[in-house]
């Protein structure tokens, strides 16, 4: 689904940390949506010095794609920073009506970012949630071990925090510039993964409403996850930090 010509002004926000091998392979897929929406879609890479070249690779797309921009930070510092630094350029410079945030790797389908966008400019949501849990919602290409932990996690923080949503975990989701201002005034202090938690949990007690829309995740073919032990016991510790927190 596309966005036509004279909606909503958009800005998608995409982290990067050696992702050199899919930025292009993201370009060609998005370029679709670019064009549809007539210059009202821009991209903000937050790359933390990639030492694989990820950022002199965006650099030079951004030559032919003047959609295309790129905020470059000393070190990798987090992937809750990278959003939260990336929210606030993007606010400041742009003053976007939504803002998308998802990676690089293409296991978010640029192909759907319409349809998040288009249920946030309905009216009908605050936050348009990319969902692998519910119905329609799946996995492809993922081990039965990576798909466990993925339920796993999402049972565990609803269950903690008393959220709704079923995959609180997605990092692909669509946010009114009212949401994206309140995690800019309150960021969340998570870093690692479990920002994508901490971050609901904030929007969830501000009163955001928050819709699930069906997608399918894909295992990524190049680059190299980022999902490793030490990232799962820090969910796992950072989730009860968050039930115990005062916002």
């Amino acid at each position: 689904m596309t966005v036509a010509t004279g909606q909503p002004r958009v800005a998608v926000v995409v982290p990067t940390y050696n992702e050199k091998e899919n930025v292009r392979e993201f370009k060609r897929r998005l370029e679709p949506m670019i064009e549809s929406m007539g210059g009202r879609l821009t991209v903000l890479f937050v790359d933390d010095n990639s030492p694989d070249g990820t950022g002199a690779e965006i650099r030079g797309l951004m030559e032919s794609t003047p959609a295309f921009g790129i905020l470059e930070r000393a070190g990798k510092r987090g992937l809750g920073t990278a959003y939260v630094d990336g929210f606030r350029r993007v606010l400041e410079a742009q003053d976007p009506e939504i803002v998308v945030q998802m990676d690089a790797d293409l296991q978010h389908p640029p192909e759907i970012l319409g349809s998040l966008v288009a249920e946030v400019a309905s009216g009908r949501a605050d936050v348009a949630i990319a969902s692998r849990h519910i119905d329609e919602g799946s996995f492809r290409g993922l081990s039965l071990s990576r798909r466990v932990i993925s339920k796993g996690a999402s049972w565990y923080s609803r269950k903690v925090l008393g959220l709704k949503v079923k995959d609180t975990t997605t990092g692909f989701k669509a946010l009114r510039k009212s949401a994206v201002e309140c995690l800019v005034a309150h960021p969340p202090r998570s870093s690692g993964f479990v920002y994508q938690v901490e971050s609901l949990y904030i929007l969830n007690k501000n009163g955001f409403r928050l819709v699930e829309v069906p997608f399918t995740f894909e295992e990524r073919t190049k680059g190299v996850s980022k999902m490793g032990t030490g990232e799962i016991l820090g969910f796992f510790f950072g989730v009860l930090g968050i039930r115990f927190r005062r916002y």
